[in-house]
């Protein structure tokens, strides 16, 4: 029997769709993967900023900087993700990031309490204000918006109270601070040492939560449940999926990560300061996350853009600076990137849609 052969337009007119020109692969690369786009500008904003400031940019001291900020801002941007995916979202997790660290300074200096002990008490503390604000949202049908808002100035209120408002510098205990923000780097030491992975340990615990939840997004029930509750949640809800349990678990996921955030930004400074969390560390973990890919209408996200997109945020707070542009100009930026990125993530869900039919 005869077989039937059709041309590369007869096949992408049949809804094959298969790419012929570069132009193309590029279009339907950036439509499969989420990332792939905000990747592209990430790099080229590397290479600009590599080459105006005439090689300094990745030197190891700069992008220690930059890869450092990056991890902050990351693990707030992950956790942002994951409520935003389920239609949420925690403006308090700056209060959580100033309050935990502050609370393992205390014990530290005033009870003797071990800084390990004392982070693992902090990061409970984080996980218990998720859930405050998670049960006050689903069981109240507060908006989440207005519980976190609340809960941001009472967390405020709280760190700022506890210590007559003063910077406090706990005992430094290695191995623990160089495990968790310490820097020990020096010119001198090789990159591969254990002084050369200190310059950028904020980042790798980053890289490693962004792993463990990406696993958790797309290959547990739970991510399943997570994305389907932002999805659809009446159908979710016909379908068994315990959706408000489903929210408060995320909720909780944030607290976590900002109270983690919080603790190895202590490390790294090696003091706990009580306006270290400030609402704009929030809107810029925000902005990381729509930038990297999230849908603020929830049902989409993905932790690995988020942390892409806080790379970004970071380079343009330290590139510009470096090649000699005024400190504030970086919002004007930033801003230009949250509505760039927006724009480029509709048209490549549209792309996404359209390849789909």
């Amino acid at each position: 029997m005869p077989t039937l052969e059709r041309s590369p337009g007869a096949a992408r007119r049949l809804g094959a769709g298969i790419p012929d020109t570069m132009l193309e692969r590029l279009v339907v690369l950036l439509s499969r993967y989420r990332e792939a786009s905000i990747a592209v500008v990430a790099v080229a904003l590397v290479v600009y900023f590599q080459v105006g400031s005439d090689g300094t940019f990745l030197s190891p001291q700069f992008m220690s900087v930059v890869l450092r900020e990056t991890g902050r801002l990351g693990l707030i941007a992950v956790a942002e993700v994951m409520l935003m995916i389920t239609g949420e979202i925690d403006l308090s997790v700056s209060g959580t990031f100033s309050l935990s660290p502050y609370i393992m300074a205390l014990l530290s200096i005033g009870w003797g309490v071990p800084l390990p002990v004392g982070a693992v008490i902090g990061v409970l503390l984080g996980v218990l204000v998720g859930f405050v604000n998670g049960f006050i949202t689903v069981r109240f049908k507060v908006p989440s918006l207005i519980t976190t808002v609340g809960t941001l100035f009472f967390l405020q209120g709280i760190t700022v109270s506890l210590y007559n408002s003063q910077v406090i510098v706990p005992p430094v205990e290695e191995p623990f601070n160089a495990i968790f923000g310490e820097s020990l780097y020096d010119p001198a030491d090789a990159l591969l040492s254990w002084h050369g992975v200190t310059a950028f340990t904020p980042f790798l615990w980053a890289a490693l939560i962004v792993a463990g939840l990406a696993l958790v997004l797309n290959r547990t029930t739970f991510g399943l449940h997570t994305i389907a509750t932002g999805s659809n949640i009446v159908g979710a809800r016909e379908i068994g999926i315990r959706t408000d349990r489903i929210k408060i678990y995320n909720f909780m996921i944030a607290g976590g990560c900002a109270a983690f955030a919080g603790i190895v930004n202590t490390a790294q400074f090696a003091s706990a300061d009580p306006q270290a969390g400030s609402p704009f560390l929030t809107l810029q973990a925000i902005a990381a996350a729509v930038i990297g890919g999230t849908s603020l209408l929830g049902g989409s996200g993905t932790v690995v853009g988020a942390l892409i997109g806080a790379f970004m945020v970071a380079t343009l707070n330290n590139g510009l600076v470096m090649v000699g542009a005024q400190a504030t100009v970086s919002d004007i930026y930033l801003g230009a990137a949250i509505v760039g990125a927006m724009v480029l993530n509709v048209q490549i869900d549209r792309l996404r849609t359209r390849r789909r039919k």
